[in-house]
């Protein structure tokens, strides 16, 4: 679970957040920018949302990206419950199971007493 803790780690060749907010603020230096310009061409899907964070002001982009993080650790926090009804609990089901086996045993015995 500590890997949750910060998505953007740098060692698989991501961009760090604090670098990314520092871009969008223009805090970097040009040989920085360019760095992370050419990171942002050859990825598709981040310099999207790159894009759309430049449409934000700076302090609703660090909000947004601290909301979505948020989300996203609830997201993947919580578990989907396993439905836990059995055929024992559902007394219409298990009347039709029942009707439908003594059919089957009076069918086998009508045609095996039929044959006879």
């Amino acid at each position: 679970m500590g890997e949750l803790s910060n998505i953007w780690n740098d060692p698989a060749g991501k961009l760090p957040e604090d670098k990314l907010l520092a871009y969008l603020e223009g805090r970097l230096s040009p040989d920085e920018q360019h760095e992370v310009e050419q990171w942002l061409a050859r990825e598709g899907m981040e310099s999207d949302a790159v894009e759309g964070l430049k449409a934000l002001r700076a302090d609703e982009s660090k909000e947004t990206v601290s909301r979505i993080n948020y989300r996203l650790r609830q997201a993947l926090g919580t578990k989907t419950k396993r439905r836990t009804s059995t055929i024992i609990e559902n007394k219409w089901a298990l009347l039709a199971v029942v009707i439908v086996l003594l059919l089957c045993i009076v069918g086998y015995i009508v045609i095996n007493l039929t044959k006879k």
